[in-house]
């Protein structure tokens, strides 16, 4: 299963002067919704709350908390009297360790409000105003991923004992182990051990941790296929919904080959009969160049690393003929993804990406 989707709540900005999207929200001349939601906590005594700090500033960053596709669903005149607005939100906060999990307010003077516009794909924020105080963000939730059971290691050889540190791998028949990543370390204690039915020489251990961030239910069929060598023929994704194509994209990427870089005048073929949304096309691209469960990066920082500085099967400078890019044309449009909580990436951007980072793009 994947952690439960975001719980959307209601929170009230409190003696709030609103200005661009947030004042247009309220007086009718705008969109209610206006996608994400940036509120900086004024930190520096004495500072006003609409000054901000420098972009270093390591205090506003872990005082700062960001709302997911919010939109203003009410508001009245402040409590306190001053001509000021109170303002109801809904939307959802961003998980995030800062004000330890978004469960206590930082001890600040007021907030500046940053509004992203998404509406046309851009991600640049826009000052919204600023507000003393903010009702319904700084509680306590449920956990992502609900506690599941003490963990047991089966078919392990024996001499496991005492406290340990894991990095849990993901083995192939053939023998290459890929790690799975920070999510899937292990820290615990053993606490038990028995005969295990996997073999007359290895025990089942159990111990008293858990995995951080388990694999979804439908991780398992793609991770048992690339435990059997991986795919054997390309599209095997394109039957596969969206979430499913990001597993996929995940799978691709901790099974990838590390082979070197094949030359930069090598030309590639990316069939774009599929490409309807973004983990489309990183499962098209990932198998234009590396064959069939191939990895080519799954977001626009790994594609640009990937494209640019080599590293991915490809040296930089390749040269990439995309077919059918008219699908990806007419299905990757400007909107709010909320799959990622960000401006969708289009089209356009990807053809701008690839071009920049020196791609020699083909669209047909």
């Amino acid at each position: 299963m994947f952690p439960h989707e975001p719980l959307y709540e209601r929170y009230t900005l409190l003696s709030c002067a609103p200005s661009g999207p947030l004042l247009t929200a309220i007086d009718g001349t705008g969109p209610t919704w206006f996608g994400n939601f940036v509120l900086e906590g004024a930190h520096v005594p004495g500072r006003p709350a609409s000054e901000r700090c420098e972009a270093s500033c390591q205090e506003c960053y872990e005082n700062t908390e960001e709302l997911l596709n919010v939109r203003v669903v009410g508001h009245r005149p402040a409590a306190d009297g001053s001509g000021l607005l109170d303002i109801v939100l809904e939307g959802h906060r961003r998980d995030s360790d800062s004000n330890r999990g978004g469960t206590i307010a930082p001890a600040v003077s007021g907030y500046r409000l940053l509004a992203w516009s998404t509406a046309n794909g851009s991600s640049e924020e826009t000052p919204a105003g600023g507000c003393r105080d903010i009702a319904g963000l700084f509680r306590e939730r449920p956990d992502s991923w609900p506690p599941g059971p003490p963990l047991a290691l089966l078919g392990c050889r024996p001499g496991l004992s005492g406290s340990f540190e894991a990095e849990l791998a993901h083995v192939r028949v053939d023998g290459t182990a890929h790690a799975m990543g920070w999510g899937q370390r292990v820290f615990g204690s053993v606490v038990a051990t028995r005969p295990s039915t996997l073999g007359e020489d290895l025990v089942d251990v159990m111990v008293d941790a858990r995995i951080p961030e388990p694999l979804a239910a439908n991780d398992r069929p793609l991770w048992d296929m690339w435990r059997a060598g991986g795919p054997t023929e390309p599209n095997l994704w394109a039957k596969l919904n969206r979430s499913d194509r990001y597993l996929w994209v995940r799978a691709a990427a901790v099974h990838r080959n590390h082979a070197p870089d094949k030359p930069a005048d090598t030309a590639y073929h990316l069939d774009g009969r599929y490409v309807t949304d973004f983990d489309a096309f990183s499962c098209a691209i990932g198998e234009a160049l590396n064959g069939p469960g191939g990895w080519f990066g799954g977001d626009l920082f790994w594609l640009h690393e990937n494209a640019a500085t080599g590293g991915g099967g490809a040296a930089p400078g390749f040269r990439l003929i995309w077919h059918n890019s008219e699908v990806a044309r007419t299905h990757l449009v400007s909107g709010y993804d909320r799959k990622s909580w960000l401006p969708a990436v289009t089209f356009d951007d990807l053809a701008r990406h690839l071009t920049e980072d020196g791609v020699q793009l083909e669209l047909r």
